[in-house]
């Protein structure tokens, strides 16, 4: 075993840079996030690979801190090689992508299943305005994946083995309300959140008692391919919400891109208004479902970066409603639920494969399930 393999990763160089691999079939696309990456003194990129099976050879041999990741290269593709390196050699990975197809936002999603962290839109266009903000957030997502602690995923070791398929489908049975409407569910995530919110998800059953919307931050044009992978993984029918449709007790309603989904009575509804940042806001719509469901609401933060949901989830415990936040042991980013924690607004903090008993519990009260 060489001194590089037995470098641990997370350690810094000499001069106290982050070690990053840049992995891309393109040497266009590896000049340019190269570029971008040094361009911040604390970052140092120490390889660049031109396919999947050299980044796991490279990972072995210089086991960086932080590895962007393509999608579809030549010999092996990015979900194998992320499934080889969290198997072998843990390391954070950042997908970055420049292709919307649904094909490549399909293996996005799958780059995620396997142990990535993060997905990115890769660096393009012509405005240099634009080019300079994508360029600061990739070095600002650098910076923030390479804390992040990851563990080993075995199924790189399974190769070969198929995949159990996802149970049968429940069926759906019918959803009897009380009087006034039952309990309304709303979730918040941002980094590390789609693979999070497949845990939660999935562990639900197909007559979940309750609405369920999601506030996911992600990279622009993911929200729709996040939702068709979802769907491929929970019992639950889920979709990118539309403005005026009924709110129906079992169905998850996703915030579409640079829109809030706003709660009402019976219905949701999509606002471009507050202006805020990010956007779609968690807090406007846990702030939202407090005022119009009250004690009656059930408010779930995820794993993430920043402080969005904070007060959202402030409002629904001073309404009276039930709060959750994912403990850190388990996030990939302590950042939202910390900041909710600190503010008083979380009734229960939970490792992830608890929250969704937790969530099984908090509506049962609320609807009888018959048939």
């Amino acid at each position: 075993m060489t001194e590089a393999t037995k470098r641990p990763r997370g350690k810094e160089t000499a001069e106290g840079r982050l070690r990053v691999l840049v992995v891309d079939d393109s040497p266009v696309a590896r000049a340019v996030l190269r570029s971008i990456l040094e361009s911040d003194p604390a970052i140092e990129v120490v390889g660049l690979a031109r396919n999947g099976w050299e980044a796991v050879q490279m990972t072995a041999r210089l086991r960086p801190d932080v590895i962007t990741m393509d999608v579809r290269m030549p010999e092996m593709d990015g979900v194998h090689a992320t499934e080889y390196i969290m198997a072998y050699y843990p390391t954070p990975i950042l997908v970055v992508t420049a292709s919307l197809a649904k094909e490549d936002v399909d293996f996005s999603f799958r780059m995620l299943e396997a142990g990535a962290l993060d997905i990115f839109e890769k660096p393009g266009g012509d405005d240099p305005v634009a080019l300079r903000a994508c360029a600061r957030a990739l070095v600002e997502r650098v910076r923030l994946l390479a804390r992040v602690r990851v563990i080993t995923h075995l199924r790189g070791r399974r190769r070969g083995k198929s995949t159990p398929p996802l149970e049968a489908r429940e069926a759906v049975p019918q959803l009897v309300p009380n009087q006034g409407p039952g309990r309304l569910v709303v979730i918040g995530a941002s980094t590390g959140g789609p693979k999070a919110l497949q845990r939660v998800l999935s562990a639900l059953p197909g007559h979940f008692p309750a609405p369920i919307l999601v506030v996911q931050h992600i990279a622009s044009g993911f929200i729709q391919g996040m939702c068709d992978w979802l769907a491929g993984e929970i019992r639950l029918p889920i979709a990118v919400a539309r403005d005026g449709e009924e709110l129906v007790p079992g169905r998850v309603y996703v915030a579409p891109e640079n829109r809030h989904i706003v709660p009402e009575a019976h219905r949701i509804r999509l606002s471009e208004r507050p202006k805020s940042s990010p956007m779609p806001s968690v807090d406007v719509t846990m702030q939202a479902a407090a005022e119009v469901f009250g004690a009656r609401t059930v408010g779930v933060l995820l794993t993430g970066m920043g402080s969005d949901g904070a007060q959202g989830l402030l409002a629904i415990y001073k309404a009276g409603g039930r709060t959750i936040a994912q403990n850190q042991a388990t996030c990939t980013v302590f950042g939202m639920p910390r900041t909710a924690i600190e503010l008083g607004a979380v009734q229960k903090v939970l490792p992830l494969e608890e929250i969704a008993p937790a969530l099984l519990e908090a509506v049962s009260a609320d609807v009888t399930v018959t048939g």
